[in-house]
């Protein structure tokens, strides 16, 4: 019976070889994350807050909104780059009186609130559509976004700040400043659609009484830029419900950094500035 015999050059060439194929597959693995951080890190909180302004005034709350048909996902609606010209086009068309109840599931016609904080989101960090997206239950988003790793969550906070992920019972939206008074500026979708509003003095009913800082803010802004939207829709108040009981995403400095200090900025001064 003949042993086979040892080939150790043939043998120390098939390490040489899973060994260059397992350093190929971590290199390749080391592109992706290095390109997809490099990717992230580009993104600011100024270029965030800009970007929560590009649908407003001509985007309706459409129920489903930026999800995809199973209702499951993000859907074409939120992993687009730019403004759909059907969402203007659905939104010219609409006057006062809409009701989005007659509406529900015309996904291609608007955003929902966990749509349009999606639809911010990718296009804030990608640069192609058709991209994994962002869009996840409205009351879970900030907890998805903690879940990445990509900053803290924060459960009742003190202090509302600039580029806040908020997630509360049923609603999502993103913070935009904090007044004088302790009232918070905010972007979100909400029926009719997608605007700027601002909440009532914190410790106040939760019944909206006299008009805070944030709210008269609100007014003033869309107002002087998106004056055919304030006329049809001039309701620019929320009541303090929107800052109790809610979780807050707020971004880790090596995902979403602040260079231009927006964060120490008044609500008066952000508004202003991210206009530009």
């Amino acid at each position: 019976m003949k042993i086979r015999t040892a080939h150790p050059i043939l043998d120390r060439l098939k390490v040489i070889v899973i060994l260059c194929l397992l350093l190929f597959v971590l290199w390749q693995l080391a592109t992706v994350i290095q390109k997809e951080n490099s990717q992230k890190k580009t993104a600011t909180i100024e270029k965030m807050l800009k970007t929560a302004l590009e649908p407003i005034g001509s985007t309706m709350y459409i129920w489903g909104g930026g999800w995809n048909v199973a209702d499951d996902d993000s859907g074409a609606g939120s992993t687009r780059i730019g403004i759909s010209l059907q969402w203007k086009a659905f939104a010219n068309q609409q006057d006062e009186s809409y009701n989005f109840e007659e509406h529900r599931f015309e996904r291609e016609n608007g955003l929902d609130c966990s749509g349009y904080v999606g639809w911010v989101l990718y296009n804030t960090f990608e640069e192609e559509k058709n991209q994994p997206g962002y869009v996840t239950l409205s009351t879970d988003l900030a907890e998805s976004l903690a879940n990445r790793g990509w900053g803290k969550l924060i459960h009742n906070p003190k202090k509302f700040l600039p580029g806040d992920v908020v997630s509360m019972e049923g609603h999502v939206w993103i913070c935009l400043g904090t007044c004088a008074d302790g009232s918070v500026l905010l972007a979100h979708s909400s029926p009719p659609g997608v605007s700027i509003c601002g909440t009532s003095v914190p410790k106040q009913s939760t019944e909206i009484q006299a008009e805070s800082m944030a709210q008269t803010l609100a007014t003033e802004f869309m107002s002087t830029y998106y004056s055919d939207w304030q006329k049809k829709y001039p309701n620019r108040a929320v009541s303090n419900v929107f800052l109790e009981n809610v979780s807050v995403f707020r971004w880790s400095e090596s995902i979403m950094t602040d260079a231009k200090e927006m964060q120490e900025l008044s609500a008066e001064e952000i508004i202003y500035v991210i206009i530009k």
